[in-house]
């Protein structure tokens, strides 16, 4: 992906990509294989049938990516009892895993280019490595 389409994204939502994120998305591709079921491109669109498509229309509101993640720890998901519904702001959806959990690369706050484990219905939130580390953990063959 060329750097002048990476910058305008950034100037659009407010933020600086993670750095092993950036240069992914620069030098290798934008998008396509990867772990579970794939990444996401950057501006790629998702058919409304699609269990991404509401996610990533909630990425693209004004702010939603430049908000400062909220989490530092594992948050317990809405499934459990006591626990309370979850802010995802600060991150952006990279792909499903499957069963309605998804993959969220977190842009701002302390942790910044992790990929967190984002299941809504019982498991919450849960952070993972570095987007390089993910992404080529995703890709071991065992």
């Amino acid at each position: 992906m060329a750097e002048e389409t990476i910058r305008s994204f950034e100037r659009q939502h407010g933020v600086r990509l993670p750095g092993s994120y950036r240069a992914f998305v620069k030098e290798v591709a934008d998008g396509g294989a990867g772990p579970d079921h794939g990444v996401l491109g950057l501006d790629e669109q998702v058919d409304e049938e699609d269990a991404l498509h509401q996610l990533r229309e909630e990425d693209r509101h004004a702010g939603f990516l430049a908000a400062p993640f909220p989490h530092t720890d594992a948050w317990p998901g809405p499934g459990r009892e006591g626990s309370v519904e979850y802010s995802v702001q600060g991150s952006l959806v990279l792909g499903e895993q499957g069963c309605g959990t998804f993959s969220r690369l977190v842009v701002t706050g302390r942790n910044a280019g992790q990929v967190w484990t984002d299941d809504p219905v019982w498991g919450g939130l849960t952070p993972g490595p570095d987007f390089r580390a993910w992404y080529t953990a995703g890709l071991a063959v065992g």
